[in-house]
C-alpha cells in the first residue's frame, strides 16, 4: 500500500513538474534555455547516472565515426560538461538537439519530459515541422568533407608517426594538447596521434586534409604526405 502511494506521488509531481517545464516552453524557449531546462531536471547526477552519461558519449562518439576519446569523456562531472562536449564534436547545436535523448535516455526516468521539451523547442525555433525535416536532411547530406578519407589518413599517420606526431601536432597549431598528452603516459602513442588529428578535423572550418598535408609538409614528413597523396587520395 505505502509502495503504491510513494509510486502515485512521484508520478504526481513528475506529471506537474512536465506541465510547468512545458508551459514555460510555450511561452519562451532559446537554445540556452533548453539546455538549462534539462541539466536542472538532474541539478547533481549519482555516480551510476554518470557512468550512463559516460557510456552513452562513448556509444555517440563511436556511432559517427569519431575515435573514442575517453579522455575527454572521462573528465565529464555532470551533464552541463556532457552538453559542451557533444558541441565541441559539433553534434549539438541549435539545429540538432535530438542527440539529447540519446545522451539522457538511461540516467533516469525524466526521457517522456526531455522529449516534450525538445518538441516545443523545435516548435518555437523552426516554423514547421517540414522545415526542420529539410534542413536535418541538408546537415545529413553534407557531412564533414572526406570524412572517410580521413579517417584512413588518421589511422595511416597513427601507424606511422614514430616519434614526430608531437611535431605534426605543433604545427597544426595544437600545442597545448601535445602538452597535455606528453604529461599523460597511460595513453598509447597511437591514441595520441589519432587525438591530435581528430582534434584538428574538429577545429578546421572545412576540409582538414590540405592544412594537413600542408603541415606534413613544413615538418618534412615526406614519406608520409607522399603515401597519403599516392596511395589514399590518388
Amino acid at each position: 500500500m505505502k509502495t503504491g502511494y510513494i509510486y502515485k506521488t512521484a508520478c504526481l509531481l513528475t506529471s506537474h513538474l512536465t506541465q510547468h517545464l512545458l508551459g514555460y516552453a510555450s511561452v519562451r524557449m532559446t537554445y540556452t534555455d533548453l539546455k538549462n531546462e534539462i541539466c536542472n531536471t538532474w541539478v547533481q547526477l549519482s555516480a551510476e547516472q554518470m557512468a550512463q552519461v559516460r557510456m552513452a558519449l562513448l556509444d555517440i562518439s563511436s556511432s559517427v565515426g569519431q575515435y573514442p576519446r575517453m579522455r575527454e569523456i572521462s573528465k565529464c562531472s555532470s551533464l552541463a560538461s556532457a552538453l559542451i562536449l557533444l558541441e565541441k564534436w559539433k553534434l549539438l547545436t541549435p539545429q540538432k538537439v535530438d542527440i539529447i535523448l540519446q545522451l539522457t535516455e538511461h540516467v533516469g526516468p525524466h526521457t517522456g519530459m526531455i522529449r516534450g521539451l525538445i518538441e516545443h523547442y523545435k516548435k518555437k525555433t523552426f516554423p514547421t515541422a517540414d522545415t526542420y525535416d529539410s534542413e536535418e536532411t541538408h546537415v545529413q547530406q553534407n557531412p564533414v568533407p572526406h570524412d572517410p578519407v580521413y579517417n584512413r589518413i588518421c589511422e595511416y599517420l597513427s601507424e606511422n608517426l614514430r616519434g614526430r606526431w608531437s611535431d605534426l601536432g605543433r604545427s597544426l597549431g595544437l600545442g597545448n594538447l601535445v602538452t597535455e598528452l606528453f604529461r599523460d603516459p597511460a595513453i598509447r602513442k597511437k591514441d595520441k596521434v589519432y587525438q591530435v588529428l581528430e582534434e584538428y578535423r574538429v577545429r578546421v572550418q572545412g576540409d582538414p586534409i590540405p592544412g594537413l598535408l600542408q603541415a606534413l609538409q613544413g615538418c618534412e614528413l615526406n614519406l608520409q604526405r607522399k603515401h597519403i597523396l599516392r596511395e589514399i587520395l590518388s
